[in-house]
């Protein structure tokens, strides 16, 4: 599995109790490659930067077609 998905599904286990360097670093990823993720899946539009709770991002929800 990829860094970028099992980052992603981190930060959807979490649900916001941990901010996303501790989410990168949990998984094994240092801080610089955890914000070259975030910026990627913010580019992908898989989550977005909101504040919620501990972390600054969080899933987006797909949208019904």
């Amino acid at each position: 599995m990829r860094d970028k998905d099992k980052y992603l599904d981190a930060l959807k286990q979490s649900n916001g109790r941990y901010n996303a360097v501790d989410i990168g670093a949990q998984i094994g990823l240092h801080e610089d490659a955890t914000m070259k993720i975030i910026t990627q899946l913010l580019a992908e539009f898989k989550i977005d930067y909101v504040t919620y709770r501990n972390c600054d991002y969080t899933v987006m929800k797909k949208q019904r077609k």
